[in-house]
């Protein structure tokens, strides 16, 4: 779930904080490439292509979920979801350095894409994993990782934390840190049985 659903919560909550830091920062990129500021529309219209690179993100992982969890399986797609966060983690991370907003646009892209597989594979993985008498207890665990990435993504978003005029790249790479959890603590986890049995006929595993 930590780099599940867990995603999905937690990068809804971190880009609430620092919206006027990052609009100022576009506003300041703008101005010293361009030599004049930009109009309050404008600005308002390229956070809104920023918040909605994310949603857009999503709807293309939602599309490759199902291909990547037959093709590589439950597992291995989640596994290789890490990847598009880690990307997302350095542009944002590396943004200001390189005074470029349209870097953001792209991290929150990639981001979403994150959140649509691991919303649509995660479950799978885990209502095909989990023991009979567990599954519908551990098929519930989907929404509460959700609910914990959004509180944690408001508690690490406070200005005493990670959502200060200075550490706003930070707070929008921090999401590599569940990334790299999941990196090292599922692959100890097994494929999931179905996927074994009907995708790959593997019965042997699959016992």
């Amino acid at each position: 779930g930590i780099g599940g659903t867990f995603q999905y919560g937690y990068n809804i909550s971190i880009i609430n904080a620092p919206a006027s830091y990052i609009q100022m920062f576009m506003n300041t990129t703008w101005l010293e490439r361009m030599g004049a500021p930009l109009d309050s529309n404008v600005i308002l219209l390229l956070w809104s292509f920023t918040v909605s690179a994310y949603p857009l993100g999503g709807l293309t992982g939602a599309v490759v979920a199902g291909p990547m969890a037959i093709m590589l399986g439950r597992k291995m797609s989640l596994l290789l979801n890490n990847a598009f966060v880690i990307i997302a983690a350095a542009l944002s991370g590396f943004s200001r350095m390189a005074k470029s907003f349209e870097m953001i646009m792209l991290s929150r892209f990639f981001t979403g894409v994150n959140a649509g597989v691991g919303m649509n594979i995660q479950p799978m993985y885990l209502a095909e994993s989990a023991p009979k008498k567990l599954r519908g207890a551990v098929a519930l665990t989907s929404a509460s990782f959700t609910a914990l990435g959004l509180v944690l993504g408001q508690v690490v978003g406070l200005r005493e934390l990670l959502g200060g005029e200075e550490s706003w790249p930070f707070l929008l790479a921090s999401n590599v840190v569940p990334a790299l959890i999941q990196l090292t603590a599922l692959p100890w986890f097994p494929e999931s049985p179905r996927y074994l049995l009907i995708d790959r006929g593997d019965k042997e595993s699959c016992i």
